[in-house]
């Protein structure tokens, strides 16, 4: 091809090129303005990003902040009422991984649009999520201003811890059985991002004994028992310190955690929850940042 031909090809392409992306935009659909939340840590989500005009109704889970719980209400987690879903007449239903198939299926058939969302493993996933949810919602630029700062403080805890020693960690979740949490779950990033170690990382379920964590014998100990009242997590920091030869209770390392400071997977819920448990196993840098 000539330079002549070529030079025609190219400006034959020119209008393509300068109106594409008008076009793609044009195409783009619409922010859901009529949005029902299926999970607890999504309906969070949503708040944050100051989308809480657009929720609709959730779950009878959903009480972070309070004012979700006076949203109306299609269910539990588990359950949900899919004819209520249907009446509401929803832009779009955000589901969790605890979402029924058979019940999601139902509303698709009803021509209604769901978003599955997974469970996030770590601060990554959890700002990809949200970003996700701000796309459909049209609170991108919102979502995007709430996870830089929210980088920049788990960044700063990173950098604080990033010389010092590993230690050791147990965290207990639950009592009867003994629970605690494995790779699988998003609540050991907290362990990962504040250089320690989880004793319990490679245990394939979450049932783990008594016996176990004091062979492991730990450096620290965090109690935050879910679903329990925080007499029963003091209850139980008492009895692991009955266990003088352990290193956490030798130590006075046995410490209770509100489990409502690390049960939300959303990176400003991360950030917050990663700056009191990162103290709680590495002390020093709470001493470096009051000498500031």
């Amino acid at each position: 091809m000539d330079r002549r031909n070529l030079l025609k090809t190219i400006l034959a392409w020119v209008p393509i090129l300068v109106y594409a992306p008008a076009w793609a935009a044009a195409q783009a659909p619409a922010p859901a303005a009529r949005v029902i939340s299926l999970s607890p840590f999504i309906t969070e989500t949503i708040y944050l990003m100051g989308a809480q005009d657009q929720l609709l109704a959730d779950t009878t889970y959903c009480t972070v902040p309070p004012e979700a719980a006076q949203k109306e209400k299609i269910g539990s987690v588990t359950q949900m009422n899919v004819e209520k879903i249907i009446s509401l007449q929803p832009d779009l239903v955000i589901s969790s991984p605890l979402s029924k198939k058979k019940q999601l299926k139902i509303l698709q058939s009803q021509g209604l649009q769901i978003m599955k969302i997974r469970n996030p493993k770590t601060f990554d996933q959890m700002c990809a999520i949200t970003l996700k949810i701000a796309d459909a919602l049209g609170k991108t630029a919102q979502a995007k201003a709430l996870i830089k700062q929210a980088s920049d403080d788990v960044d700063s805890i990173r950098r604080q811890v990033a010389s010092l020693i590993p230690r050791r960690v147990f965290i207990q979740l639950g009592l009867k059985p003994l629970h605690t949490v494995n790779k699988d779950l998003f609540i050991n990033e907290y362990l990962i991002q504040a250089n320690a170690v989880n004793i319990a990382e490679d245990q394939p379920s979450g049932i783990y004994s008594r016996e176990e964590v004091i062979k492991q014998n730990p450096d620290v100990i965090l109690v935050a028992t879910m679903g329990s009242s925080k007499k029963a997590a003091a209850l139980e920091k008492k009895r692991w310190m009955a266990f003088p030869f352990l290193t956490s209770a030798k130590n006075n390392e046995i410490h209770v955690l509100d489990p409502e400071v690390i049960c939300h997977p959303t990176p400003v819920s991360f950030a917050s929850g990663l700056k009191q448990v990162a103290v709680l196993i590495h002390p020093e840098i709470n001493s470096t940042q009051e000498s500031r």
